[in-house]
């Protein structure tokens, strides 16, 4: 097993960060949570290797191997905003494998000899956010994918529960600072009282050396409900390329009829889902075997129409 796949097993076990679960979000006050070092601009040098402080990487442990010492996450001045963003590269390590590069905001401990670890520590959360949001550029090679994500815990006694997770993904070529959102999803309506944030420039088990991702300007959001000027602010979408499916997130008002429909640009419709009388849910809409271009997907709430395009690959 290499590390890639250690790490990656770590995080799944402790959030099932990748997989996003169905539950209803319930509506919570606006709070102030500040992550620290959001913006990348303090560093802590170690003489072999950076990191950016109040968050943990592999770097020691990677450059502590003997004539192959190594870093996969360095201080860019590649930034959005501010001086330097953190760069993540994926390579393959001469006497341990391929290896995504790997941050994360708690305290992450590698034995390179038995390819064990450890992820314990995190911050303290002192309100609900909704969503992960920042600002990335992603260069993948060989159809790699990236992950940003969020797990998000409340501690009783000596266990940890998991409250919410929100993982953003993608294997797009983003050559150019973009921004990128991950909604929380909450399995309970109790509040959290710490989180770990994580970003992989890898994703996926076949890995490819040489993709980079860059992460700059992180922020929590606290965006709940719809507004009466804009009601399809209620309206949440994830393209999920792996599993090729749109998911459809509805925090309407009212409990009130509602559809889900997916559209070609010919008017052919490919996916309808009578969702009867609602106003919180989630809905799948797979799209595998489709084939690419720009399709409508239109939800109909209590008699209003809303309709938006997506370019689903094939």
């Amino acid at each position: 097993m290499h590390v890639h796949d250690v790490i990656k097993n770590g995080m799944k076990k402790i959030f099932a960060f990748i997989i996003i679960s169905c539950s209803a979000v319930a509506v919570f006050p606006q709070g102030a949570t500040i992550i620290p070092n959001a913006g990348f601009e303090s560093w802590i040098d170690y003489g072999d290797y950076d990191n950016p402080q109040y968050w943990d990487t592999p770097n020691e442990e990677l450059s502590s191997i003997p004539f192959f010492g190594t870093t996969v996450v360095t201080k860019s001045t590649d930034h959005n905003t501010g001086l330097y963003s953190a760069r993540l590269e994926s390579k393959d390590v001469t006497l341990v494998g391929e290896i995504p590069g790997f941050m994360t905001l708690g305290t992450l401990t590698i034995d390179i000899t038995s390819l064990s670890y450890t992820i314990t520590g995190g911050v303290p959360v002192e309100d609900v956010p909704t969503h992960l949001k920042g600002f990335y550029k992603y260069l993948p090679k060989g159809g790699d994918s990236c992950a940003i994500g969020i797990g998000l815990s409340r501690w009783t006694g000596t266990v940890r529960d998991s409250i919410g997770i929100g993982t953003f993904s993608t294997k797009d070529t983003v050559p150019d600072w973009a921004p990128f959102s991950a909604w929380i999803d909450y399995d309970t309506t109790a509040a959290p009282d710490s989180m770990i944030i994580m970003a992989f420039s890898s994703a996926q088990e076949d890995l490819t050396p040489g993709t980079v991702l860059f992460v700059d300007d992180l922020w929590l959001d606290y965006t709940v409900g719809i507004s009466d000027a804009d009601p399809a602010e209620g309206i949440d979408v994830y393209n999920d390329r792996e599993t090729r499916r749109l998911m459809v997130f509805t925090d309407f008002r009212d409990q009130q009829s509602m559809a889900v429909s997916l559209y070609s640009m010919s008017g052919a419709r490919v996916f309808s889902m009578n969702a009867g009388i609602a106003a919180k849910m989630k809905v799948i809409v797979p799209y595998d075997g489709f084939s690419d271009g720009v399709y409508i997907l239109e939800v109909i709430h209590n008699d209003q129409r809303f309709s938006r395009k997506y370019f689903l690959p094939k």
